[in-house]
């Protein structure tokens, strides 16, 4: 729980201000703090007093080495640390859950298959730590936070390496005592077989909601560890072989953390999943409090005649509208989340008046005026969803439809993109590479089919994500799922790669696998031509298109070679004859050149350069020189006549399309390398472009360049829907949508 700050807390540690107390104790004090980029950490102080103390500071320095061995999947990430400070300090990933105590409080004793879950996962963090010859020495239930990802183990404040007696005295024990294990309690030596003893106490706690050895004080408490049986009671009949044997007195008859995995047989349903719904809603709201906390610091007492405090901000707005949480769309605390609350667990990445001055574009030879370039970014969320995971969020663009929003590679999902509201999910076509469409129709490879029946092509609901009759059967060619790409479409023609062979057991590619570009007539089914691919080596991954796209009699593709080359590639779309193509080289990381823009006399590559190649023969028609020579371009989007692109650390520029002359850029601003990863997105007034420094999108007046107020968003993949008036983003793991501005 978020407390304000004393009026003698530091106003800021290290490259962090200080923003509320998470706690305090005997040993420090807990803050939520945060960088000047954004990211919020728990950042954890030592008294002044300890601090004086070299065996203090040595235990300290022990535990941000422990914190680092267990890394951010079964801990919290270590941002930052300074064991050497006049007051140490460490910085670590604040962590979106409750305890395990206070979940447990919360929801009551998790059901049977949590609690498997549960251990299963501590069984992978304690033996993670064992592999470095390090043990937790106090684990607890207060100690293992409870997301909706996995526990996660904190506080190694007593945490020492295996065999290391220089900083516990014999005959003296630490740690806490209904949960220390029998050597422990008498200061004997605390291997991982008393971590494992630990564990199962802390699994008997979330089983039933009490210790094995009860409350008490510290004597009694210390005797039963030592002397008593356990109290089992409430204890899934399942499970208490397994925890009996984890509770023995004896170090050497308690299993290993391999052998209690294996004894817990966790499953494979995500730890979610066995959450109580009680618990999944505290966690949504523990995410909502920190996007929204503010500092707040308490005045000095008036006896102390010190200068008032100034205030802090008012409270934020009320929380940002969410569809209802359920366990498919619950604010996950992944790592490798990049939106909302997965860039929150991430670091806690809290988009929340971190953005620097609003951009100011410039007319060719004047400086133009920006609407509010004081004014912090605005968060103004519509709905956040949990989608499937896009790794890597090419090739697979998601598909925006009147009324529709098709997103998540790895389990396709059909939301209302005014809303977030769910219209369908896990369709039969389970990639979204197995989707297109032509702006009004979806089209998908029938992947339900028998891998020995033949290829069937067919329409898709959009209400409800089945699949319709199919339109076209191709009987020499298979289902192969991994391969098949439905690359683009026209109202008339479906554009797509099909194979035929034998099928990988991984379901990859194989080398005696044959493969087609083809295109499909969309009415009468017929086959309007085929041409092979090169063959794939065994168990590839490399799909061979990573963007593909219709204009005129062109069919403009990048191409992906087995080694991972790729080339832009120019087909006559009636007929399949290739007309030209040209290396994108290797400047630019892989996905960044899948993002060319097209209209309807060029293409414009993403290589780095800003260029204009003509459809009808490749040759250049012109090249945007920058502001230096050594100007570095993100993906170009192109619309009406003009290319808009950001350039490494200058900002947007608006090229004419017809001969690259300027129509206004930006002059000056913070563009680094992670912002040109993706294109720009034009809606109907503004051009939209994720940058970091601004803590999220700028947007730009199409016309003028004039920046509005930026908006709080995480970096992810922009698109806009017109009609329902949003920009929605595309992380690897959710979508989001915010109002255009």
């Amino acid at each position: 729980m978020l407390s304000p700050l004393t009026h003698d807390d530091p106003h800021r540690i290290g490259a962090y201000h200080l923003i509320a107390r998470l706690g305090s104790g005997g040993m420090g004090t807990v803050y939520l703090a945060r960088s000047a980029t954004g990211r919020t950490a728990a950042l954890k102080t030592m008294h002044a007093h300890l601090a004086t103390d070299p065996a203090v500071r040595a235990r300290f320095r022990l535990e941000v080495d422990a914190a680092r061995v267990i890394g951010p999947v079964h801990g919290a990430r270590v941002f930052d640390a300074d064991p050497l400070a006049e007051t140490p300090w460490l910085a670590t990933e604040y962590v979106l859950g409750p305890p395990l105590d206070e979940a447990v409080t919360l929801a009551g004793p998790l059901p049977e298959a949590a609690v498997r879950a549960l251990g299963a996962l501590l069984c992978a963090a304690l033996a993670q730590l064992h592999a470095s010859d390090v043990v937790h020495r106090d684990l607890k239930p207060s100690n293992i936070m409870i997301t909706a990802d996995g526990p996660k183990v904190i506080d190694f404040g007593i945490a020492r390496a295996i065999g290391d007696d220089h900083l516990t005295r014999t005959g003296t024990a630490a740690g806490t005592p209904a949960y220390m294990s029998p050597e422990q309690a008498t200061g004997q030596e605390h291997t991982s077989a008393g971590d494992v003893f630990a564990l199962a106490g802390v699994l008997v706690h979330a089983a039933t909601g009490h210790g094995p050895f009860g409350t008490g004080q510290h004597a009694d408490l210390v005797y039963r560890v030592r002397y008593a049986e356990p109290d089992l009671t409430g204890v899934p009949a399942a499970l208490l072989p397994t925890l009996t044997r984890c509770l023995a007195k004896n170090p050497a008859d308690r299993p290993t953390t391999g052998e209690l995995a294996a004894h817990l047989a966790a499953g494979q349903r995500a730890f979610a999943d066995h959450l109580p719904e009680s618990l999944l809603m505290e966690i949504t709201r523990r995410v909502g409090g920190v996007w929204h906390a503010r500092p707040q610091r308490l005045p000095a007492p008036p006896d102390q005649h010190l200068a008032a405090t100034a205030p802090g901000p008012a409270p934020a707005t009320p929380a940002a509208r969410m569809s209802g949480p359920s366990r498919r769309k619950l604010l996950t605390a992944g790592a490798g989340g990049v939106l909302g609350a997965a860039a929150l667990g991430g670091g806690a990445w809290a988009w929340l008046g971190n953005g620097g001055p609003s951009a100011g574009a410039k007319a060719p030879g004047t400086a133009a005026p920006t609407d509010t370039a004081s004014k912090a970014p605005a968060w103004n969320l519509s709905w956040q969803v949990r989608t499937g995971s896009v790794e890597p969020l090419a090739p697979s663009d998601p598909i925006i439809l009147d009324g529709l929003a098709v997103v998540g590679e790895n389990g396709v999902k059909g939301l209302n993109p005014a809303t977030g509201a769910e219209k369908w999910t896990d369709p039969k076509v389970y990639f979204l590479r197995h989707l297109t469409t032509d702006g009004k129709r979806l089209y998908a490879v029938d992947t339900s089919a028998d891998e020995k029946e033949p290829l069937s092509l067919a329409t898709v609901d959009p209400a409800t994500g089945e699949l319709d009759d199919p339109f076209a059967e191709l009987p020499d060619l298979h289902v192969i799922s991994y391969g098949n790409q439905m690359l683009c479409a026209t109202p008339r023609t479906v554009y797509l790669t099909a194979g035929r062979g034998p099928v990988s057991q991984s379901s990859n590619f194989r080398k005696d696998q044959s493969w087609f570009l083809l295109a499909v007539d969309v009415r009468s089914g017929r086959r309007l031509w085929q041409h092979p691919l090169p063959a794939r080596p065994d168990e590839s991954e490399r799909l061979h298109y990573l963007f593909a796209q219709v204009s005129g009699d062109h069919l403009v593709l990048v191409q992906q070679s087995a080694d991972g080359a790729l080339r832009l590639v120019v087909h006559d779309a009636r007929t399949g004859r290739e007309r030209w193509s040209t290396s994108l080289g290797a400047e630019q990381p892989e996905f960044v050149r899948a993002f060319p823009a097209v209209d309807d006399r060029h293409v414009y590559p993403s290589t780095g350069e800003l260029v204009a190649l003509r459809l009808a023969d490749g040759k250049r028609a012109w090249r945007f020189a920058g502001a230096s020579p050594q100007a570095r371009f993100g993906p170009p989007a192109v619309r009406s006549g003009v290319v808009y692109a950001q350039e490494e650390g200058r900002g947007l520029v608006a090229v004419d399309a017809g001969g690259g002359t300027t129509r206004w850029a930006e002059q000056g601003q913070p563009v680094t390398a992670e912002d040109l990863a993706f294109p720009p997105v034009v809606g109907p007034e503004r051009v939209y472009a994720y940058r970091k420094a601004a803590s999220g999108v700028i947007a730009a007046d199409l016309r003028t360049g004039t920046s509005a107020r930026p908006l709080k968003a995480a970096r992810a993949r922009f698109l806009v829907d017109a009609s329902a008036r949003r920009l929605i983003a595309v992380g690897r793991e959710y979508t989001a949508a915010y109002p255009l501005a």
